[in-house]
C-alpha cells in the first residue's frame, strides 16, 4: 500500500482517548524513513497546513523509502484552539512511536495566535559528529537562514521548588536525543496565518537534499547562527503597544514599545538591551506581570 492513513490512539487515565491522525507515504524505491510532525502546538497553523499539502499532492512515485507523517499531532490543541498546549504523555508516547524506525525527524512549529515570529530553524546536536553534521545540513538545507542551536545537556541541578531554567538556556530532551535521531524544529509562520509556503518548500527541499524525494534541490548558503537571546517580560499587568517589527534590527537602548493602563499612563517603557534583531514578539493586547513581550537575538 503505497499510501495509508489511521490513527493512533491513546486512553488516559481518566479515561479519555487521544488520537494522532497519520499519513504514511512509502516510495516505490525502498530508502530510508523520515517522520514528519504537524501541530504538536495546535493553533501554530502553517506546520498543520504544510504536512497536511506534503500527504495530499507527494506522488509515491516519487518518493524513496518512507515518509510519516502526523497530521495534527496534538488534536485536542487544535478543535480547542488552544495556545502554548502541553504534550500529554500519551501524546508524546504516540510521537515517539511514529519516530521508531526513522533516520530523520521533522518538528513542524510556529508563531501561536499571538506571535509574530521571524523564521528560523532549532538544530538538534546530539553530540554524535556525523549526526549533528546531517542536522545542521538539514537546518541549512530547509532554507530560511537562521539556525538556533539546542543541545540537551541532562537536566539542571535544581534546588526544591526552583523553576527550571529558560528552554534555551538549558534544552530539554528531544524526541531526536530520546531515539538518537537527527533532528530539526523549523519555527514558521505566525498569528493563525495559514500560509504554508515557507514551510512546505522547507520540507520538500530538505527531502530532495536527503534522497527521498525526486526533485533537485536548492542549495543554501551557511546560515547565520543565533548566538545571545534577549527574553522581554511585563513589570505588571497592562496593555502592550509595540513599536518594531518582526525582523527589524534594534540598537541598545532603541525603544521596542510601551506597557500602559486602560487610561493610558506609561506603566514600562521597553528598550533593547543590546544590539539585536527582533526574532519574535506579543501581539496580544493585555500582557500579565512576568508575560512575554517580544525576544531579541544576536547573532555569531
Amino acid at each position: 500500500m503505497p499510501r495509508e492513513s489511521k490513527y493512533l490512539t491513546r486512553t488516559t487515565a481518566n479515561g479519555r482517548t487521544l488520537r494522532i491522525p497519520v499519513g504514511i507515504i512509502r516510495g516505490e524505491t525502498p530508502g530510508p524513513q523520515i517522520t514528519i510532525y504537524g501541530g504538536q502546538h495546535g493553533t501554530e497553523y502553517a506546520g498543520i497546513e504544510a504536512v497536511q499539502r506534503l500527504f495530499r499532492e507527494t506522488d509515491p512515485a516519487d518518493v524513496t523509502g518512507t515518509i510519516v507523517i502526523a497530521l495534527a499531532a496534538n488534536e485536542e490543541s487544535l478543535v480547542n484552539w488552544t495556545q502554548f498546549a502541553p504534550t500529554e504523555p500519551e501524546v508524546k508516547d504516540m510521537m515517539v512511536e511514529l519516530a521508531q524506525g526513522s533516520s530523520y525527524i521533522i518538528n513542524c512549529h510556529g508563531g501561536e495566535f499571538t506571535e509574530l515570529m521571524h523564521p528560523y530553524v532549532i538544530c538538534r546536536l546530539l553530540g554524535d559528529d556525523d549526526k549533528d553534521a546531517l542536522a545542521m545540513r538539514m537546518a541549512r538545507q530547509f532554507g530560511v537562514g537562521i539556525v538556533s542551536i539546542s543541545k540537551y545537556r541532562g537536566e539542571p541541578d535544581l534546588a526544591p521548588g526552583a523553576p527550571r531554567p529558560a528552554w534555551w538556556l538549558w534544552p530539554k530532551k528531544s524526541l531526536g536525543d530520546e531515539l538518537r535521531i537527527p533532528e530539526i524544529t523549523p519555527e514558521v509562520g505566525e498569528v493563525g496565518s495559514r500560509d504554508d509556503t515557507i514551510m512546505h518548500g522547507g520540507i520538500v527541499n530538505v527531502l530532495r537534499d536527503l534522497g527521498m524525494l525526486d526533485g533537485t534541490p536548492s542549495n543554501h548558503p551557511q546560515p547565520r547562527i543565533i548566538k545571545d537571546r534577549y527574553w522581554l517580560t511585563a513589570d505588571e499587568d497592562g496593555i502592550f503597544f509595540p513599536l518594531v517589527d518582526i525582523g527589524e534590527e534594534v540598537s541598545r537602548d532603541r525603544q521596542l514599545g510601551i506597557v500602559r493602563d486602560y487610561f493610558g499612563n506609561t506603566l514600562q517603557t521597553v528598550t533593547a538591551p543590546a544590539d539585536a534583531t527582533v526574532m519574535n514578539m506579543n501581539v496580544g493586547m493585555p500582557v500579565r506581570a512576568g508575560g512575554f513581550l517580544l525576544w531579541l537575538g544576536t547573532f555569531e
